[in-house]
């Protein structure tokens, strides 16, 4: 059992890895994949009639999570050097070997650092706070009551539909293609200063997927995007700034948008180092943060070399010490902000945290594009991977699993999961191409926009700054916002359909295993097509 156990953690670490990795450069998206292991493992095991213990279904899944977790953080942050310095991406991309061997170095020393800080905040999150950790609860309930197995069917229902969707749409062998791509909605128009361009509607079933899953969260913010660009930005630009071409407006205009957020993540600040403060003083700060055990060798020596692997990694890309002591300790506290919170509410805020270490970081350090880079896929690694470690320790305390068997699951995770990225990530980038309808990779491209903020028209970034806080203000989430006014119409349109398909159905998590298997298979496909 215990073979068939690790064969499992290793087959969903490279699963979640190959999946997330798509997902999370072709959308702004990252949903968390454990519920879809689960599913996966009952369905399997249903369809052969075998049993396995309980206990193993949690450590085969909770190993394997990670690697949806790692690949998110590595692709919502690390394309973003593509978009500062396309010459010098390019040129790790023409030696596959070196790309694929710095991708899995990095997620290595992030992914182990974020065990780091998880081991060491875990009794004062799920002991002495008895946080929910929602997500770790609800893999628990799906293992444990195993009443789920119709869920799995349409799980496979979705996956299988897909691929012969995808079959057919695309053409495979001896089948040949009969399905268009697109719809052409309406042929572009113009009313006044309003422009309408042509409006297509993918055939894109991964995009209605993500847009199911996610539900209105996602659809009003990326609708509000799309008009916005057309009947607000458009006539903007026409009218006051015809002196910039449309893709410099536009880009001013999101990043003004961009530095909206981030300054109301910063005035956030002064009020957490307040509550900090008070609790230092308290002496109730760093109580429950101890190690897992008692301070021994073993121990010791593991964290060691973790500090020193990581040490070695960023000299090697000529992080001074200074800097480097900068990175680990703000990483820390922002990985712990990060864990906290989503054990509260199961959302994982990577993307902000990693903005509050790489910004000041800009201005206290003489540091280039690929260390700018670096800082912030670090803090969204580390965070990540020590928020998925941490909901499975809450998975292995209901189960009753011990510590350090979950961990060592879990490392293996982290190492199968670091081995595939890279070679993930080359394949895909190679074959589809950063900045590509296929691999927008929204949420670098917004990154590089914050970083290079200071090379716009500072009217048009002002009037985005305005519009972000106007959006803050009326609560729609500037950032997706952002994403439909960047991304194409059909990308955004897909996405919104989604989300708003929602609407039809009584209880949408009746539907999200249908369309949990039509994203990952779609994600597959993909794939498929960029080794083919």
């Amino acid at each position: 059992m215990a073979l068939l156990t690790v064969f499992l953690s290793i087959i969903f670490a490279s699963f979640s890895t190959i999946v997330m990795s798509y997902i999370s450069m072709a959308t702004p998206i990252g949903p968390w994949i454990a519920p879809t292991l689960v599913l996966i493992t009952l369905l399997l095991f249903s369809i052969l009639r075998l049993k396995i213990k309980n206990s193993s279904i949690a450590l085969s899944v909770v190993s394997g999570s990670i690697g949806g977790i790692l690949a998110t953080g590595m692709g919502f942050s690390f394309p973003t050097l593509y978009f500062l310095d396309p010459a010098l991406f390019n040129s790790w991309m023409a030696h596959p070997i070196y790309f694929a061997a710095v991708l899995t170095s990095f997620s290595l020393v992030a992914g182990g650092f974020g065990m780091m800080i998880a081991n060491s905040i875990e009794h004062k999150l799920l002991v002495e706070q008895d946080l929910p950790f929602p997500i770790g609860q609800l893999i628990y309930k799906m293992i444990a009551v195993q009443q789920h197995i119709r869920k799995a069917y349409e799980l496979l229902v979705g996956f299988v539909s897909t691929m012969v969707f995808c079959v057919l749409q695309d053409g495979f062998f001896m089948v040949s293609s009969c399905i268009p791509k697109s719809l052409v909605i309406t042929q572009p128009f113009q009313i006044g200063v309003w422009a309408i361009p042509c409006v297509s509607f993918d055939l894109w079933p991964m995009l209605w997927a993500i847009g199911f899953i996610a539900g209105h969260m996602i659809a009003l913010p990326l609708a509000v995007g799309a008009l916005s660009g057309h009947l607000l930005a458009g006539p903007l630009h026409r009218i006051w700034f015809g002196h910039l071409s449309s893709t410099e407006f536009l880009l001013a205009f999101c990043s003004g948008m961009v530095v909206s957020g981030t300054i109301s993540g910063f005035l956030t600040l002064p009020k957490a180092a307040v509550d900090l403060i008070k609790k230092i003083k308290a002496g109730t700060a760093f109580s429950g943060a101890k190690l897992p055990a008692q301070l021994n060798w073993s121990t010791l020596i593991e964290y060691a070399v973790i500090l020193g692997a990581t040490s070695a990694f960023l000299t090697y890309f000529n992080f001074s010490f200074i800097s480097q002591i900068y990175l680990l300790a703000f990483t820390a506290i922002c990985t712990y902000q990060i864990a906290a919170i989503a054990g509260k509410i199961g959302l994982a805020l990577l993307g902000r945290y990693a903005t509050f270490v790489m910004v000041p970081a800009m201005f206290l350090f003489s540091i280039d594009f690929v260390q700018i880079v670096m800082i912030a896929t670090f803090v969204e690694v580390c965070g990540g991977v020590a928020t998925d470690i941490l909901f499975g320790r809450k998975v292995g305390a209901m189960a009753g699993i011990p510590t350090k068997i979950m961990m060592r699951y879990q490392y293996l995770g982290i190492l199968v999961s670091s081995l595939t990225v890279g070679i993930v990530f080359w394949y895909l980038i190679n074959h589809f191409h950063l900045g590509s309808p296929e691999l927008f990779a929204q949420k670098a491209q917004g990154r590089q926009l914050l970083i290079g903020a200071k090379q716009f028209d500072y009217y048009v970034l002002l009037l985005g700054i305005a519009f972000g806080w106007f959006l803050s203000k009326i609560k729609i989430n500037p950032t997706l916002v952002f994403g439909g006014l960047l991304m194409p119409m059909n990308i955004s349109l897909g996405l919104i359909v989604g989300g708003f398909m929602t609407r039809l159905v009584k209880d949408r998590t009746q539907w999200e295993p249908f369309w949990s298997g039509v994203f990952a298979s779609n994600s597959i496909w993909m794939l498929l097509k960029a080794v083919m």
